[in-house]
């Protein structure tokens, strides 16, 4: 991510909605970047195809349209009287399209969206299709429940298994985090099925550590990997904590998307996901 970056903030208008937007206005003003508020709406049919003089028979629908319109304009107007650069759009969703598409085809450097909301009738951002974003779409994810506590994102912590494929990521999490004015906690959880001894994890550690950011070490023993998280984020409080994810064999047990998504339905801090590419 870099100064002016796209960030794309995924609504469906609910309280938790909300949130996310408020971590989308604090970066955003923080990187001159600019928001599209994108909502998808579900209709009874396709209304991109439908004739203009056949809406009348979907008055529903179109009540729908204008409470989403209204709904998207007061929003950008509030974006833009705090100085931030936004822009809306309003998706039209039919039949069994993939919503993950739409994330992938707006070309955002950051997502963000709420990890509760109203769900499917009335948005995305619950249950099946909030998981299908996050499974599916390379963008980088924030997925946001409570809101924000401070007016500034000043600790990053970073979970890592500072295996070579994960260098790339960590280079986005610097950017980010000299961006943000923020440091890094280079966490790396010492698992009983994953196991290092303190020289070994020292010398990993070494090939992590750079003076372009400020970087604390953190090396936590626990018996899984959530465990492992939950500890270090009742103990340290971060402002937020980024995991790679991957889908490779050799990962799979260790950052499997099913990780992130455990933590973003039974947990309230909030996450960022990025793919290994």
């Amino acid at each position: 991510m870099n100064t002016g970056s796209k960030i794309l903030l995924l609504t469906d208008f609910s309280e938790v909605a909300g949130n996310a937007a408020s971590y989308a206005k604090l970066i955003a003003s923080k990187i001159n970047g600019q928001i599209e508020i994108m909502h998808i709406l579900e209709t009874p049919v396709n209304w991109v195809k439908l004739p203009q003089e056949r809406e009348q028979f979907y008055p529903e629908t179109k009540k729908e349209i204008a409470s989403a319109k209204a709904k998207l304009s007061e929003m950008v107007r509030a974006l833009e009287i705090s100085g931030v650069k936004a822009v809306a759009s309003l998706i039209y969703s039919f039949g069994p399209e993939n919503v993950f598409s739409h994330v992938q085809n707006s070309k955002a450097d950051l997502a963000i969206m709420g990890s509760r909301g109203m769900g499917i009738s009335r948005g995305f951002l619950l249950g099946s299709n909030a998981l299908k974003v996050l499974r599916n779409v390379k963008t980088p994810i924030l997925v946001v429940q409570k809101p924000s506590e401070k007016s500034e994102i000043k600790k990053i912590a970073f979970l890592t298994t500072l295996e070579a494929d994960q260098e790339p990521v960590y280079a986005r999490v610097k950017d980010f985090a000299n961006l943000m004015g923020a440091e890094i906690d280079l966490i790396f959880i010492n698992t009983p099925y994953n196991f290092f001894e303190n020289e070994e994890t020292d010398r990993k550690f070494a090939k992590f550590t750079d003076h372009s950011v400020k970087v604390n070490r953190v090396l936590i023993n626990a018996h899984n990997m959530e465990r492992g998280i939950l500890f270090y984020s009742e103990n340290y409080t971060p402002d937020l904590l980024v995991l790679a994810k991957s889908d490779k064999p050799g990962l799979v047990k260790l950052f499997s998307p099913s990780l992130t998504e455990n933590l973003v339905q039974e947990h309230d801090f909030p996450v960022l996901s990025i793919s290994i590419a």
